[in-house]
This record gives structure tokens, C-alpha cells and sequence, in this order.
């Protein structure tokens, strides 16, 4: 019985030694390499004890090994077992045998441990799974076609600046992002050629360190990998599969306590609302809702109404020659006018002013009433673009003064970099005889309008068009696409003229349809979009094989040009941007790029929300091209922009650029849109060219719409 207690001892002492070794060497490298240089120690400690009380030596030499002595010795025998050949005595012999054959076990142990937590560690860090210790960067969460555009849009907007930093959560390998990043953005070469386009001259320029993690935008875990509460501020984008705004939501959820500012694209404005509502009673409202769809729409319906709008638009919400900033106003210019600042500021478009003190009730009844709506957000931040149109009392003297600055107000600016603007005050009298009012009351035009294709946003770019066109105007669509479409059209949005014609079996290679049944001429405008339905390169190919089509009819049937026909094809991979303009049509949305440029910018400054909610949702200011004869009566002389600009001016606008008609077909021109311009430059106009102003006409405020 005891013999049985005895080994029953042993074996739980066996397996509690056992399970102790276990648990010690299952946490990790670390773990293991502490023990084997704890053996490795006890090892060469142990034996060098044994050649001091042995009083072994290596030679003949007399004198006893001091215990320091021995313990080097020992040591160079477990890292260099060639060091045995220089032994002369047995004794010593042994001894550094026996030391050398275990220094070969645990040494090499060691070496191997340490290559496979190398192995480890270097495979941790290709999963991406390793933490971000940084603060103040830019967080983008999520991987779609986008996010190239949008780094070289944070690249560029961080070239002035130090230290600044890109970090991607994704689902996608480490690895494979990071050569993909690579592959499409040269940083050197992105910034010499943004340079060049300014001014010619080199600059002092920084890049941007960019951080790739691997990992779900909606786990916790992986999203404490990249530390978001120490981000300046988290960009989410949404995947194609994420039509619904799940996953998007989901990301906002876990986050609206962590992040200091989200951008993030909402697909269905229904989503915004919800979302608006759960959030209205916190004091931080951090979460800017891109209504992608709603302002898309807009754009393609102006570009349709107004050839040459989109390259206006892309060129006020990237980064490649101007852009829209805030800057405080310097003491020289509190007491001024907006009017007086407006017009002398040199290097810049004074689009508005960012009161720090606003009295809504010196606003006009109109907007105080859309205010109380729920409209123009930007008013409620105290954002106000086109200040001439929206105070009362600003008028003195019979001049529209817009209204005055006072310390602690800001400008709204376009221009080219973050600096402080540059002006030069100097009266400028403009004669009479040299303008006229540029905006006479109109009534709206008829007109028709042919869309090829059919996407989601089809409604709301019909809803668009009709608010510059009177509402006999008609819209015809051919597209693949349910009945049910075009009586929605009909019974619940009230557009009796919209008529889709049955095609269900049609495809866009079949072109007999369209050359028998319409006459392109009749058309004052020509929509083509994608299907949603379809891969991106696939929508961009059918939409190409139509716009060639409708350009070979044109040329071939009509007397009329591709060039002087409004035409707009909303393309979605801007690689094909480039096949699309060697067909010289007038206008393209190249849908991804817009968005891409306004979440870059909202990451940089989230006021810039209300900017371009204002100028792309139809309330408040527009941005429109009127006619130079709408203005000028003098078309024999040069005129400096400063004096446009009070011609404008005089008329409550304020002046963005202009368009010359003879380059609008010149890629390297900018299709003749030229905005920004210096003030002292000298212009001359002809009739048919363009002024690119700041409008109020997008409300029943003001009916001056001219198109």
C-alpha cells in the first residue's frame, strides 16, 4: 500500500514538473529564451566551480584559475567549441568536453529559438496586427478604388508640413496594400508635378508616412489595433457590397465616443436622418454625413445645363491647383467691408466670411425662414458665402457693401496654399457705359434632355435638371429598367414629360435602335450613366461605346458637333479618363474622384461640409457661367480681373474665373476654364466666353436664373 502511495507521489510530482515546464514554455520566445540562458549560465557557473576546486588547467603552467578565469573560459568553449584543440591537460579536457557537447545543445537551442521569434515576429507584422503607437494622423477605415485618390489628395494637402501621417485599417493582407500603395502613388513625383503646376519653381516639401494594419472596421478589437481616439480624424469608406450603409453604421457606432472628427459617405440620405436623430441630443457632433448621391446629382445635372461645370467643380474640391480655406482676418482689414476686401485681395477669391458674431436677425426674411426649415447649415455655423444677397441694411451710399468685418471674423478663400492672403487697396472706378445688369429676371427654358442608361440616381438627376428648366420640359430615357421606374417618375415625383422607352430587350451594342427612332439634334442635352448592376470597368466601356456612337451620328447626321452639344458621361475609374477625352465630350463626372476630394478635404477642415452642401444642394449660392455680353458692352478693350470682379460686383456676385469658349476643347488649358486669376492680369473677352460667378439662384428668393 505504501509502495503504491509512494509512486502514485511520484507520478503527480512528474506531472506537476512537467505541467510547470509546460505552462513556462508556452508563453512564448521570450519565455524560452530566459530559460535556456538560465541553463547556459548554471552551466558554465557549475562547471567552472568543478575546474576551481579540481584546480584544473588547460597547460602546465603552475599557479590555481581564479573562478572569474574559469567562468571565461567555460563561456568560450559554449560559444566556439574550437576552442578544445588548444587544451594540453585531460583533466581540463574532460571538463571543456563536457561543457562544450552541452554548450552545442543549449547555445544552438538558443540561436533557434531566437530565429524562430524573429520568424514570428516578422510574420506578426505582415499580418498587420502589430499596435499603432502614433498620434495625430489620419485614420482611413476601409478599402475601395477611392483610396488612392484620396491619399494623394492628403499628400498633397500635407506637403507643406512635417510629420504628418496616413493610417489604413483594412481587411485587405498588409502587405499587398502597401504595394499597391506604392505602385499608384510615387509621393516624390505626386509633389514635383503639383509644384510644376503652380508655379514651375521647387519647393521645400514633406511626405507623408503611410501605416497599413490588417483587421474589420466593425471589431472592437481590431480597431483598438490603430488607436482612434488618437487620430486627428477617422475617414470610413464604404465598399461597393455596402449598399445599405451596414457596415458603415456599425464602424460610426463603435467609434462616435473615440473619434474626434468621422467622414464618412452615406449612400442613402434616409440613413443620415436616422443617424441625425439618434445623435441630436449630444454635445459633440462629430460625424460629417457625405450625401454622395444628393451631390453628384447636382453636379451631373448642372454639367448638362451648363458645359464645362464639372471641371469647375473638380478643380474647387481637390487639391491640385486651388482650394477652399479658412484664415482669420488680420487687424488691417476689421472695419473694412466685404465688399473692399473682396475686390483688392490679389492672390485670392474672397467667397464669403465666417462671422464669429452673427446676428441672424440682420439676415434676410428668406433666410430666416429656410433657417427655421432645417435648410443651409451653413448659416446655423455662421457661414456665410455671397454675403452681398443675405444682410439687410447693406447697402450705404447706394453701393452693396455685403457687410462688415469685424475682429475675430474669418475669410473663406480660394486659392492656392494655406498662407495669408495678399492685398492691395486701391479705389477702382467703373464707367456706366462699360457694363449692364448681368442677371435679368428670365423664364425658365424649355427643353429636352436624353439620358442612356440607368443607375439609382437617376431620380434625383431628373428632380435636379427640373430646377432649371420650366416643367414642360421633357426627359427621355433609354435604358434596361422596370416599368415601375417610370411611373414613379410620373405618379410620385409629378414628372409627366419623363417617358422611357421600352427597350428590356435592348443592348447598348445594338445602335440601329437609336439611329432609326431619335433624332440627337432635338436633344439640347445628352445624359450617359452607368448601370449599377455591373462591374466598374464594365460600366465604363458600355457608357464609351455610347458616347462613340452618339458621336459618330452627330458627325454624321446632323450639322451640329460633338463639341457644341451639352453632353455628360459619368464614368467611375478615373484610369479612363484619358480614353474619354479623346472623344471631346463636353462634360464627364468621374463619380469616385468627386467624392474622394471632398472627404480629403472635410479630413483636413469639417467646416468645409457647409461650403459645398450650400453650393451643390440647390440652397442659397450656385455657382454659375453667364454670358461676358451679359455683363460687358464693351468687347473692344482689355479688361484687368479686379475690374470683372466690380463689374460682377455691382450686380451682387462675386467673381470665381472665366471660360474661354476657343480653348474649351483643350485638355491642357482646362478647357478653357480659368479660375483664380490674378487680379492685376489683363483679360481679353470675347462675346461667347464665360464668367464663372457666385450666384444667388438657386431659391424662389431670386428668380434671376439664366442658363
Amino acid at each position: 500500500m505504501k509502495k503504491e502511495y509512494d509512486s502514485f507521489n511520484r507520478i503527480k510530482l512528474k506531472n506537476k514538473i512537467q505541467g510547470m515546464l509546460e505552462e513556462t514554455l508556452s508563453r512564448g520566445t521570450v519565455s524560452i529564451i530566459a530559460w535556456l540562458a538560465v541553463t547556459m549560465i548554471l552551466t558554465v557557473v557549475i562547471f567552472s566551480f568543478v575546474l576551481v576546486l579540481m584546480n584544473l588547467r588547460p597547460d602546465n603552467e603552475t599557479g590555481s584559475l581564479s573562478l572569474i578565469e574559469a567562468i571565461w573560459q567555460n563561456f568560450l568553449r559554449v560559444i566556439d567549441p574550437g576552442g578544445l584543440q588548444n587544451d594540453r591537460l585531460w583533466g581540463y579536457r574532460i571538463v571543456s568536453a563536457v561543457v562544450t557537447l552541452l554548450g552545442v545543445l543549449i547555445f544552438g537551442a538558443l540561436v533557434g529559438v531566437l530565429t524562430t521569434g524573429l520568424d514570428n515576429l516578422f510574420i506578426e507584422i505582415r499580418k498587420g496586427k502589430t499596435e499603432i503607437v502614433k498620434k495625430d494622423f489620419t485614420l482611413i477605415l476601409g478599402w475601395n478604388p477611392t483610396i488612392f485618390k484620396i491619399i494623394s489628395e492628403l499628400v498633397i494637402s500635407n506637403a507643406n508640413h512635417k510629420n504628418k501621417k496616413i493610417v489604413i485599417l483594412s481587411k485587405n493582407d498588409k502587405i499587398k496594400m502597401e504595394d499597391e500603395i506604392n505602385l499608384r502613388i510615387n509621393q516624390k513625383e505626386l509633389l514635383k508635378n503639383f509644384h510644376n503646376s503652380l508655379d514651375g519653381k521647387s519647393h521645400k516639401t514633406y511626405q507623408t508616412k503611410i501605416y497599413c494594419r490588417s483587421g474589420s472596421i466593425i471589431d472592437i478589437d481590431d480597431l483598438n489595433i490603430v488607436h482612434p481616439e488618437n487620430a486627428e480624424s477617422i475617414i470610413i469608406l464604404s465598399s461597393e457590397e455596402d449598399r445599405e450603409d451596414i457596415n458603415t453604421i456599425k464602424c460610426i457606432l463603435a467609434l462616435r465616443k473615440k473619434a474626434k472628427k468621422i467622414i464618412t459617405e452615406i449612400k442613402d440620405e434616409h440613413n443620415k436622418e436616422l443617424m441625425d436623430f439618434c445623435f441630436q441630443n449630444e454635445k459633440n457632433q462629430n460625424i460629417l454625413y457625405i450625401p454622395s448621391e444628393k451631390w453628384l446629382s447636382r453636379i451631373t445635372a448642372q454639367a448638362s445645363r451648363q458645359p464645362g461645370f464639372s471641371v469647375i467643380a473638380t478643380e474647387i474640391l481637390n487639391y491640385d491647383n486651388d482650394e477652399i480655406y479658412f484664415s482669420k482676418v488680420g487687424k488691417e482689414l476689421i472695419g473694412k467691408t466685404f465688399k473692399e476686401i473682396s475686390l483688392n485681395c490679389v492672390t485670392s477669391i474672397v467667397l464669403g466670411i465666417c462671422k464669429k458674431n452673427l446676428d441672424k436677425n440682420n439676415l434676410k426674411e428668406i433666410y430666416q425662414k429656410e433657417m427655421a426649415e432645417g435648410k443651409l447649415s451653413g448659416i446655423q455655423k455662421n457661414i456665410i458665402l455671397n454675403p452681398y444677397e443675405k444682410f439687410n441694411n447693406n447697402i450705404i451710399d447706394g453701393e452693396n457693401i455685403g457687410c462688415v468685418i469685424e475682429e475675430g471674423d474669418e475669410l473663406i478663400l480660394f486659392q492656392s496654399d494655406d498662407g495669408y492672403p495678399e492685398f492691395h487697396f486701391e479705389e477702382l472706378k467703373i464707367e456706366k457705359f462699360q457694363w449692364k445688369s448681368g442677371t435679368e429676371d428670365v423664364i425658365l427654358p424649355k427643353s429636352k434632355t436624353l439620358i442612356l442608361g440607368y443607375n439609382k440616381r437617376i431620380y434625383k438627376i431628373i428632380d435636379e435638371l427640373y430646377e432649371y428648366v420650366s416643367v414642360d420640359s421633357e426627359v427621355h430615357i433609354i435604358a434596361k429598367m422596370d416599368k415601375e421606374v417610370e411611373k414613379h417618375l410620373k405618379d410620385d415625383l409629378g414628372y409627366e414629360n419623363v417617358k422611357n422607352e421600352d427597350i428590356t430587350d435592348y443592348r447598348i451594342s445594338e445602335k440601329e435602335y437609336i439611329e432609326e427612332k431619335f433624332n440627337l439634334e432635338s436633344y439640347e442635352s445628352i445624359i450617359i450613366l452607368g448601370y449599377d448592376d455591373l462591374e466598374t470597368q464594365e460600366k465604363d466601356a458600355k457608357s464609351m461605346l455610347t458616347m462613340l456612337l452618339i458621336k459618330k451620328m452627330l458627325e454624321k447626321n446632323s450639322k451640329s458637333s460633338l463639341k457644341e452639344k451639352s453632353i455628360v458621361i459619368e464614368i467611375y475609374d478615373e484610369k479612363n479618363r484619358e480614353i474619354v477625352e479623346l472623344t471631346e465630350v463636353s462634360d464627364y463626372i468621374i463619380s469616385d474622384t468627386i467624392i474622394s476630394s471632398v472627404i480629403s478635404q472635410l479630413s483636413e477642415e469639417k467646416r468645409l461640409y457647409y461650403v459645398f452642401d450650400e453650393l451643390f444642394s440647390g440652397e442659397g449660392c450656385e455657382i454659375y457661367m453667364f454670358s461676358a455680353d451679359n455683363y460687358i458692352e464693351n468687347f473692344d478693350r482689355e479688361y484687368t480681373f479686379k475690374e470683372l470682379s466690380t463689374i460682377v460686383a455691382n450686380e451682387g456676385t462675386i467673381l470665381l474665373g472665366y471660360r474661354d469658349m476657343d480653348e474649351r476643347v483643350e485638355k491642357k488649358n482646362d478647357y478653357g476654364v480659368h479660375l483664380n486669376v490674378n487680379k492685376n492680369k489683363k483679360i481679353k473677352l470675347n462675346k461667347n466666353d464665360k464668367l464663372i460667378v457666385l450666384f444667388e439662384g438657386g431659391n424662389e428668393k431670386n428668380k434671376k436664373k439664366v442658363i
